[in-house]
């Protein structure tokens, strides 16, 4: 089920909220200013934000354009709380990147008509299901949009699961995705921690991906995420193939096969001259 972000200062509306949401299956993460919202989003990556305009310090107008900046949360869409009801200020919430707008006080049965429609058009979008991740025709979007500029540095940087196809048939389709995601959210930290704000991580397809960056940052974005791999793939084989270092496969001549544990590769591509 989908991911909600609750922004509020006031903890009743918070709460309000997140009982009403609850009870329709949805999970829920609260936070009470701008400053903890952008902390949030680092580390929970939310299908959807419900924002209260007027807070304390960072308000969400502000909240908005950081997100709107940033290429990990600017597909997000964002349904934003207030107590203004004029013309002007919807706009302004508009302009910055606020996809929908409730004045308090509201009835619950609103906000979830709002959030049900918000999510519905978000999944209609090209975004992979199972990662959470821009899809493939946004992937390309994105390479066109980075590469068109002939004074500009870039980088592209390909990965995927080597041995996947190995893996699924011995153990089994469901758990292969797992390995998906879990290269999703290594992949999508590593560009956190060693790229830039601006740096795209998209989902191509089965376990192909992309990191749209700079070729200063592309080594150290590709050895952070196959380290981040390499430490959760053990607990993905059974304690045998974890100590042997290799799982057998029978491949389709019907031979036994000695297969190495899964892993990211990468290929890099980038324009900077040799």
């Amino acid at each position: 089920m989908s991911k909600i972000l609750v922004v509020d200062d006031e903890p009743l509306i918070v709460e309000m909220v997140e009982e009403s949401l609850s009870e329709e299956g949805y999970t829920i993460v609260k936070a009470y200013s701008g400053e903890q919202a952008l902390e949030k989003l680092e580390h929970e990556l939310p299908d959807l934000v419900i924002l209260d305009l007027m807070l304390p310090g960072m308000d969400g107008y502000e909240v908005c354009r950081q997100m709107q900046r940033d290429a990990r949360f600017n597909h997000i869409p964002v349904i934003m709380l207030t107590a203004k009801t004029g013309v002007g200020d919807r706009v302004a919430g508009y302009d910055q990147g606020a996809d929908d707008y409730i004045t308090k006080p509201f009835e619950t049965d609103e906000l979830l008509r709002r959030v049900r429609a918000q999510l519905q058009h978000l999944r209609k979008d090209d975004y992979s299901e199972l990662t959470s991740l821009p899809g493939p025709k946004t992937s390309q979007y994105q390479i066109e949009e980075r590469t068109s500029d002939p004074d500009e540095y870039w980088t592209i940087v390909y990965a995927d699961i080597e041995h996947l196809s190995a893996y699924n048939e011995v153990y089994s389709f469901a758990e292969g995705d797992e390995l998906i995601r879990q290269a999703a959210t290594c992949l999508r930290r590593a560009t956190q921690e060693r790229g830039s704000q601006s740096d795209f991580v998209g989902h191509i397809g089965g376990d192909d991906f992309v990191i749209l960056t700079t070729p200063d940052k592309s080594a150290g974005i590709a050895e952070r995420a196959a380290a981040l791999f390499n430490q959760i793939v053990p607990d993905h084989f059974n304690p045998k193939d974890r100590a042997n270092h290799y799982f057998t496969f029978l491949n389709h001549a019907g031979e036994s096969v000695q297969v190495p544990l899964v892993s990211l590769v990468f290929d890099i591509v980038d324009n900077q001259p040799q």
